[in-house]
């Protein structure tokens, strides 16, 4: 793994399994072509669109985009595309 993905931490330290939605959701956001491809080979398009459907590390456009690609349905995708300020409202 490349370290454009994860500046933030000792990529060699990651463990494929204990670790795979932030590794999913880092290549998926951060992640080259060549980032992606590699991820595709690892993991099952089954995980990759659980990651989608969950995960508050992606962006709105990078959800959208997997959600296509997937045919994840929009109303799936759920944390990602909550308002920002979701916590905040009364």
């Amino acid at each position: 793994m490349r370290n454009t993905c994860f500046w933030d931490v000792d990529s060699r330290k990651l463990d494929r399994e204990k670790d795979k939605f932030f590794i999913i959701s880092r290549v998926l956001e951060y992640g080259t072509m060549e980032d992606v491809v590699n991820l595709l080979s690892e993991y099952d398009s089954a995980e990759i669109a659980q990651v989608v459907r969950r995960s508050r590390i992606i962006g709105r456009a990078t959800a959208n985009f997997w959600g296509l690609i997937l045919n994840i349905p929009r109303s799936e995708i759920i944390r990602c595309l909550e308002p920002a300020d979701f916590h905040r409202k009364r």
